[in-house]
């Protein structure tokens, strides 16, 4: 797979992935043409769900060569990152390349010798086509297929099911009885905003997750506690550890476990996760704080969650839904809940119909996702790259790496492995996850707290140095202090070699 004499790209997605992607090509000269379903730009901050928002500080969540303006709020709303996304397509010339209201229906390997992609999309006047020499897809880990899960006599049930997208407004549930299911960010999220105007509000989950507050002990950003490369090290071990870490690990492994231990007792301390002797629902995990923290429902709860769960305002049920009734929710436990609306917190699919089938088998999507080499490339599919099929804490700090890494791909200043050595990668990848992270439909896209050692891999791919702090405190921010999108802006704006050599 050689990029080096490409030309013209084509990009799925104008979501934050999608963005970043063109904003490298465009800079390097590359022709760029993105295709978005909607009429505007922003993927899933396009369209939100009642006071959604960002849940990491506002500084882990910007790209680095485009940082928030100073007056942005913590936490960022939903609304603010849609116009914030809006401006760095504008300042990086990004949106005159966007053709809006056009949803790709087909896409299929070109005719002819040279490696490329025929895309077939609708803008509303019917099928048109286009090909390209790169495609580059940024639809991301969120589609726009909610996942619904049905039950026995949902048919029957006399009140409203809809899913957690379709919450606009806290007028949909005022005086309403208000069922939520999950226990991820959008489900706490709404079970929050039901307890201010619902007649009443109970959450349904399988399984507690560990939550991360936003400050450690009520004092400390979470970002200190798990953004740097100490934590990183403590983690049950990456796919390709240091020599460092596996000494952590063997010699140190009593003080490893001492130290997720402290953390659970703390988290279980802030946020009184006991039982209180039986009278209320646990709500502490069953798995490892290091192990839960790779699932699907990793998240940081409002900080009134836990208070109003505490206070009976949100009423818990740790088991599932077994069956609906005409006016009720049956339990698995044995109890039910009167109900006027069930609102599904339960994510969203992934949708990639517009590859072929001859695609699909080539690339192999199984039933925890779609496993690529550094998360981004298949040997088998020539001249297709995945931004945005990777999860961590950062997302957008990952992508703007991604895409830098493409466009030194496409620079010539690195090069694939042969394939043989990237279909083993990937296969060391499956097991590797599969041995130990909790499964989900989007495991193969998890990496969550491992992103300093993602980060790192794609950094050294191309020659940069991935030890971004400066200073001569430098050793010592490198292990203590966190990493933030801020440290790679010279890597993403592409001065990264030129500021290398003159240090």
């Amino acid at each position: 797979m050689d990029l080096t004499q490409v030309k013209k790209a084509g990009i799925i997605g104008a979501g934050v992935a999608g963005l970043a992607s063109a904003r490298v090509l465009l800079s390097q000269g590359i022709s760029c043409t993105l295709f978005e379903r909607n009429a505007t730009l922003g993927g899933v901050w396009a369209n939100g769900y009642v006071n959604f928002g960002v849940q990491v500080q506002k500084e882990l969540y910007e790209y680095p060569d485009w940082p928030l303006p100073n007056d942005t709020p913590n936490f960022t709303p939903g609304p603010i990152v849609q116009k914030y996304l809006e401006g760095y397509a504008d300042h990086f010339g990004v949106i005159p390349h966007i053709r809006f209201n056009a949803a790709v229906e087909g896409l299929e390997p070109r005719d002819g010798p040279e490696a490329g992609w025929r895309v077939n999309y609708n803008d509303g006047n019917g099928v048109k086509q286009d090909e390209f020499d790169l495609i580059v897809i940024s639809i991301g880990l969120y589609s726009n297929v909610p996942n619904m899960p049905r039950f026995p006599g949902q048919d029957g049930f006399q009140g409203k099911i809809m899913h957690i997208s379709d919450f606009k407004s806290l007028d949909q549930l005022k005086d309403k009885r208000v069922v939520v299911l999950g226990f991820g960010k959008s489900a706490t999220d709404a079970a929050v905003e039901s307890a201010s105007t619902a007649k009443q509000t109970a959450i349904v989950f399988r399984e507690a997750h560990w939550p991360v507050p936003r400050k450690l002990a009520g004092l400390v950003p979470f970002k200190w506690g798990m953004l740097h490369r100490m934590t990183s090290t403590l983690l049950p071990l990456y796919q390709r550890p240091t020599p460092v870490e596996r000494v952590v690990h063997t010699l140190g492994k009593p003080l490893v476990w001492l130290w997720w231990r402290s953390i659970e007792l703390l988290l279980i301390l802030q946020c009184r996760l006991w039982s209180r002797f039986g009278t209320r629902e646990s709500l502490t995990p069953s798995a490892p704080i290091e192990i839960d923290a790779f699932g699907e429902s990793t998240m940081l709860p409002r900080p009134q969650f836990y208070r109003l769960l505490r206070s009976g305002d949100i009423d818990p049920h740790r088991t599932e839904i077994a069956e609906y009734a005409e006016t009720r929710v049956v339990l698995k436990n044995g109890k039910s809940l009167d109900a006027d609306i069930v609102i599904l917190a339960a994510g969203w699919k992934t949708e990639y119909g517009f590859l072929s089938e001859k695609v699909k088998f080539a690339i192999q999507f199984e039933d925890d996702g779609l496993y690529l080499y550094r998360q981004m490339v298949h040997p088998d599919a020539p001249n297709m790259v995945f931004i945005g099929a990777a999860s961590t804490i950062a997302s957008m700090l990952t992508y703007s790496l991604q895409a830098r890494w493409l466009g030194e791909l496409i620079k010539g200043r690195h090069t694939l492995p042969p394939p043989e050595e990237m279909r083993r990668e990937i296969e060391d990848m499956k097991a590797w996850k599969r041995s130990w992270m909790p499964f989900s439909p989007a495991r193969s896209a998890r990496l969550l707290a491992h992103m300093l050692h993602y980060h790192d891999e794609l950094l050294e791919d191309f020659g940069a140095n991935p030890n971004r702090k400066t200073g001569w405190l430098a050793p010592l921010k490198e292990l203590i202090f966190p990493y933030e999108p801020n440290d790679y802006r010279t890597i993403v704006s592409g001065d990264w070699e030129k500021l290398e050599k003159q240090a």
